[in-house]
């Protein structure tokens, strides 16, 4: 389970894109440009996460363009020895459909502990097929988790990290309670020793840097100290630090239970934020949704509906049932356990769906303007997020979604920080060539420094080692290198690594593809040139 920067679950439409360059407007092919494989946008289990122990519901989401719909999906569930214990192959259509297998199907409340493991696969309209394979573990935690445990390791405890054990209060969710950082530097380590991944967050932006993401991480030195209490979202690596002050209240916790999570579950948890007040940041509601706050989030204890729909809740009264003149969307939600007394907040809508991401501004090739559209991205399954190498020059760019300005995203941090779809600021850029990566779930960006190689058994130093080209002073985005090829293959990529790759089917010249093909290399001493932006390449 190697996270980096602000993954997250789950939860948003991705898709693979198909990246059309060098056309004009008039001649842009739509219909191709929507025509990709089907998606798969979430799993339950997830690959390499864990379960509680006890039932729970198998549940795969899909994606797809419009010009090939869903059609089907198929997911098996196997022990480790890969012996099945459920299948089920279910009919999609439309652009997004799921597929779910009920606990009771497979004996889920009946399982031991151990590794289990996944195989789905999801087939559109034109016969394009995606799948993918992947464990995930049954444990004895409280609640699904990534990892065994979480500890604290700082100044203040010697950097000791088994002096202050985190306790897993949520899904995902670790706490440390009564904590002084007397203002010093801190990390959060996966065990009682450094040694395997450890947390920073050198930009105090409220997201943890993992040691074992490019470019590593730092210390979480932003000045904390007197009592705090520290959760830490394991999944989105998203952290709080609070002042821990003990308030007044009537309920020992409080969940919202109702029709969107079949009024079971602690995935909706208040916090206590006052003298018996509570607050739950974000809940996703429908006209007509019913819900109700319950002290715990299996209907044990004390529950809260209300029988008049009037704001003023009664025990074990009826669901909460939100108007059908209601707006759908997010909303956040108030509760005071004595007196009784909720409101509603709406926050926003639905953001509309998202089949591209691409950059546009003075920065990027093709400026504000973009008369080729944006400068696109494209979705990294293995990482969860969308990634692209482009060479900037001095100015300003943002994220939109779908080349268009009904959804973008802005902040005033480069080259990484956390961009805002609230019409935020233009990102500063510095020229260079980057590999950039963002996550539109919580608007995590970077622009890494990017190095460009070749590699391949046609290459010197074969599938090993990389042959890095050097940066053309005389064209935006062009590399060059001079080498002899012998008989085989070969691909270029970016920072010696496998997770930004571009593959062709033409040689000694051709447009390189995202993760494409091998190209089939004709030995000789060729100068090597290509280009990030054009994605154009040539051994002549």
């Amino acid at each position: 389970m190697q996270l980096t920067k602000h993954l997250f679950s789950c939860l948003s439409l991705f898709f693979l894109l198909v990246v059309a360059t060098g056309c004009e407007r008039e001649d842009f092919d739509i219909a191709a440009n929507t025509d990709f494989p089907p998606s798969i946008l979430s799993s339950y289990p997830s690959a390499n996460g864990r379960v509680v122990a006890g039932d729970f519901t198998v549940r795969v989401v899909f994606a797809d363009g419009t010009v090939s719909p869903l059609e089907s999906a198929t997911v098996v569930l196997m022990d480790d020895a890969m012996t099945a214990l459920a299948e089920q192959t279910t009919e999609l259509s439309g652009t997004r459909d799921s597929l779910v297998i009920e606990g009771s199907a497979f004996g889920a409340a009946d399982l031991p502990v151990g590794v289990y493991n996944m195989t789905v696969s999801v087939t559109d309209t034109k016969g394009q097929t995606t799948e993918q394979a992947f464990s995930f573990e049954i444990s004895n935690l409280p609640f699904p988790a990534n990892y065994d445990g979480i500890y604290l390791a700082g100044a203040f405890n010697g950097w000791t990290p088994s002096s202050n054990q985190l306790t897993l209060v949520g899904p995902n969710m670790w706490e440390a309670q009564n904590v002084d950082l007397q203002g010093e530097a801190w990390k959060l380590v996966d065990g009682p020793e450094f040694g395997g991944e450890d947390w920073g967050d050198p930009e105090c932006d409220g997201f943890m840097n993992s040691n074992q993401s490019p470019g590593g991480n730092g210390d979480t030195d932003c000045g904390f100290s007197g009592l705090v209490n520290i959760r830490f979202n394991d999944q989105t690596l998203s952290y709080s630090v609070t002042p821990a002050v003990s308030y007044a209240s009537n309920s020992m916790s409080l969940y919202l239970l109702g029709t969107f999570n079949n009024f079971q579950g602690s995935n909706y948890q208040f916090d206590l934020v006052d003298d018996n007040s509570w607050v739950l940041d974000e809940v996703e509601l429908m006209p007509g949704a019913q819900f109700r706050m319950a002290e715990m989030p299996d209907f044990q204890g004390i529950n809260y509906g209300d029988n008049e729909n009037d704001g003023i809740a009664e025990r074990y009264g009826s669901n909460i049932v939100l108007p059908d003149t209601a707006m759908e969307g997010f909303y956040s939600i108030t509760f005071n356990d004595r007196s009784l007394a909720y409101s509603l907040t709406f926050l926003r809508g639905f953001a509309p769906d998202i089949t591209t991401i691409g950059l546009i501004g003075s920065a990027v090739p093709g400026g504000w303007d973009a008369p080729n559209g944006d400068f696109s991205l494209d979705y990294n399954e293995d990482a969860g997020m969308w990634m692209t190498v482009v060479a900037l020059v001095d100015g300003e760019l943002k994220f939109r979604a779908n080349d268009a300005w009904d959804l973008s995203w802005g902040s005033s941090d480069f080259p990484s920080g956390t961009a805002t779809s609230d019409n935020g600021p233009n990102i500063p850029a510095t020229a260079g060539t980057y590999l950039v990566t963002f996550n539109p779930e919580d608007g995590a960006f970077s622009f890494t420094p990017a190095e460009i190689g070749v590699i391949g058994n046609a290459t010197p130093g074969g599938w090993d080692n990389d042959t890095n080209l050097s940066a053309d002073p005389n064209e935006l985005g062009a590399f060059t290198l001079s080498t002899t090829l012998t008989e085989g293959e070969l691909k270029f990529r970016v920072n010696d690594a496998w997770t930004y790759n571009w593959g062709g089917d033409a040689f000694p010249s051709g447009t390189a593809v995202y993760n494409g093909s091998n190209i089939v290399a004709t030995p000789g001493t060729y100068t090597v040139t290509f280009n990030v932006n054009t994605k154009t390449y040539s051994f002549q």
